[in-house]
């Protein structure tokens, strides 16, 4: 039996981005479906991406003049807002009690007081960059923040499609400081990440691949000693090592000759041995074995192994999340969110038990 009893659906509401409800709360039935709407909100201009933190609802506004909107849960009544000083903003994040932005057109990453928005107190949204490009002409011309991940220790990482990094910050007193940068291979895009242990798993947007790196010491000259005891904290002498990438399709060839094909979000599997992902263009979701990527000692690390690819039912996979044993695919292009059962293996069912209607869904968040 399920546990989740509500799925928040959120999407595009303008012209010229898509046009849809906006955000809505719908209640989730014991076998994972989707049951009736229970709240809904279309004040909230282009929603895009939405999160809980500090006991809200939270929402970014991706518009020209960007905001970020904390609601209430329960009703999705606006209780508070605040602008992120950027352009479009896509992704958010919430850590010891601020907002963190990923300003996408503008390439910064913002950061407010939650308690501030509540307050209805006039902030201004504290901005971070790290300027750069890429060589991708028409996407990398300039820095691009796609999402704002908060890590366990105490960090933000940002990825910048624009510029082929994922630029990590910490609070110091007032300040918010770059740490380190995490550089990929030219032309990776790259645009989500998730973290594994000491793993940061990246997909790449516009190389259609998963990107692996680790923390790994910087001064050492024992080889052993960097493989197998990375350093934690903000403050550690470490950096982010590529590793490897795999290519998010059974059939590599597919991906070489696909004119597109740009993977989307990332997840990993609650026990953290499966990753599932979606990439647009082929409208797939790829389920792959990470489970054995931190090696056994005196042995080389494991490259994540391909075991899944289905159709994501519907088009254009732009967000998707699993809870118990259910995952709910916001399918932007067909205005829809499917709904696949998972098996005991943690595999997808090859079509979904249900779909949705719901114009430009942009993001789903199972609570």
């Amino acid at each position: 039996m399920s546990s989740t009893t509500a799925l928040i659906v959120s999407g595009y509401t303008e012209e010229g981005y898509g046009a849809g409800p906006g955000l809505a709360s719908f209640a989730v039935l014991a076998d994972g479906t989707v049951g009736q709407l229970q709240a809904q909100n279309a004040t909230v201009p282009n929603p895009s991406f939405v999160l809980f933190g500090g006991g809200h609802l939270l929402a970014v506004e991706e518009l020209p003049q960007g905001g970020l909107a904390a609601l209430d849960p329960q009703t999705l009544g606006l209780v508070g807002r605040a602008a992120t000083g950027g352009a479009d903003p896509c992704h958010a994040a919430f850590m010891d009690g601020k907002v963190w932005a990923a300003n996408y057109s503008s390439g910064t990453a913002a950061v407010v007081s939650l308690a501030g928005m509540l307050e209805g107190a006039a902030q201004e949204p504290q901005l971070v960059a790290h300027p750069g490009s890429g060589p991708v002409v028409d996407r990398q011309s300039q820095s691009h923040v796609h999402q704002v991940t908060a890590t366990a220790w105490g960090t933000v990482l940002a990825t910048d499609l624009g510029a082929d990094r994922v630029d990590e910050y910490a609070q110091v007193g007032e300040l918010i400081e770059l740490q380190r940068a995490a550089q990929l291979p030219p032309g990776t895009g790259p645009r989500h990440l998730v973290l594994k242990g000491d793993f940061m798993l990246v997909a790449g947007e516009l190389d259609g691949h998963l990107h692996v790196l680790r923390k790994t010491l910087h001064k050492t000259s024992n080889a052993e000693r960097i493989d197998r005891h990375p350093v934690d904290g903000a403050a550690g002498d470490f950096f982010w090592q590529w590793l490897f990438k795999s290519v998010l399709t059974e059939n590599p060839q597919a991906q070489a000759d696909g004119k597109d094909f740009f993977p989307s979000h990332l997840q990993l599997s609650a026990d953290g041995t499966k990753l599932y992902a979606a990439v647009r263009g082929p409208n797939t979701l790829v389920v792959m074995d990470v489970g054995d990527l931190d090696g056994v000692t005196g042995e080389a690390l494991v490259p994540p192994r391909f075991l899944q690819e289905i159709p994501s039912g519907g088009a254009w996979p732009r967000h998707f999340a699993v809870a118990n044993n259910t995952m709910y695919v916001a399918n932007q292009y067909s205005n829809s969110v499917a709904v696949f059962a998972l098996d005991a293996d943690g595999l997808l069912g090859a079509e979904p038990v249900q779909r949705l209607e719901f114009g430009s869904a942009t993001c789903v968040l199972p609570v």
